[in-house]
């Protein structure tokens, strides 16, 4: 076969704002580049990209170091801020479609019950998922997501004047209702695997991309799911000391994740986190200039 896939959340690969960022831009493009590169992966996920005309110059760059064939980018739909997924294949592209939705819907306790939250959970960046033809293996679906951060939400009043938290209740209410807004996205991406595999319960799925949560977190949980149709985390087995995708307040973590179906997770057969030279970029700050380096490391999972 052998089949390689990867997932890397660039950080901000937009437009620039001024001359200086535009002088940065240009060693990012070749920063992901020589990451992807590294990667050697047959389809790869991205996060955090901007318009795809930014995505078509890594493409070009990664074809200039060691002549990749990755077709024209796969791209999804932004939030608010300008980014969104997208997809790199190298390998026949069968079928592809981005996925958005106008609002998430929850969990409720009782068939009759109203939704809880109404339409406050929209899914903010578009789910890619790309059906491609592998060569000797077969159709594997993979779809790129991007969920919430952690950072907390805050309270709104009817107006959507954000009402500041007053209380350690207040603030920790702000904590669950971004795990509420992680679970439904997680929710939503468990219903597209669960789609695919009625269609065909012998598919080959991947979920790429930044959970922003932990493999023993209940996003994670719900995402994998359990019994038939469950997925596998692909990093499970690296090494304990080398299985972090990022570096806050220089605390290791992964949050960045490969999970796939058991016919896929059988053939496994290396899982690697590029996270050597990462670095802490400490707290997020949407003022923060590009940077050339991303405060993500790709995971690449080779299957055989």
């Amino acid at each position: 076969m052998p089949f390689a896939l990867a997932t890397f959340n660039v950080k901000n690969l937009l437009e620039p704002r001024d001359e200086r960022e535009r002088a940065t831009l240009r060693d990012k493009l070749d920063a992901i580049a020589t990451q992807i590169r590294a990667c050697d992966a047959d389809v790869v996920g991205l996060q955090e990209v901007g318009p795809i005309d930014l995505v078509r110059a890594v493409v070009d760059r990664v074809k200039g170091l060691k002549g990749l064939p990755y077709g024209d980018p796969i791209i999804g739909t932004p939030d608010a801020r300008g980014i969104r997924c997208a997809l790199l294949a190298r390998v026949p592209v069968v079928y592809a479609r981005i996925v958005t939705a106008e609002a998430l819907s929850f969990p409720v306790f009782r068939t009759c019950d109203p939704e809880p939250f109404g339409a406050r959970i929209p899914l903010r960046r578009g789910v890619v998922h790309a059906r491609v033809d592998v060569s000797g293996l077969g159709a594997v679906d993979v779809l790129v997501v991007h969920f919430k951060s952690s950072l907390p939400v805050g309270l709104r009043d009817a107006s959507g004047a954000e009402v500041p938290p007053l209380t350690p209740r207040d603030r920790a209410a702000g904590m669950l209702r971004s795990l509420v807004w992680r679970g439904a996205e997680a929710l939503h991406a468990r219903k597209l695997v669960d789609d695919i595999l009625a269609r065909d319960p012998s598919g080959r799925v991947a979920v790429v991309g930044d959970l922003n949560d932990g493999p023993s977190s209940l996003v994670v949980r719900a995402l994998r799911s359990e019994g038939e149709g469950e997925l596998f985390d692909c990093a499970a087995g690296v090494e304990t000391a080398a299985r972090f995708s990022v570096l806050h307040q220089g605390s290791p973590a992964q949050i960045d994740h490969a999970l796939v179906t058991a016919n896929l997770y059988a053939r496994l057969a290396h899982a690697r986190f590029l996270n050597a030279a990462l670095r802490d970029h400490g707290a997020f700050d949407p003022a923060e200039p590009i940077s050339v380096d991303s405060d993500h490391a790709p995971l690449v999972v080779r299957f055989e």
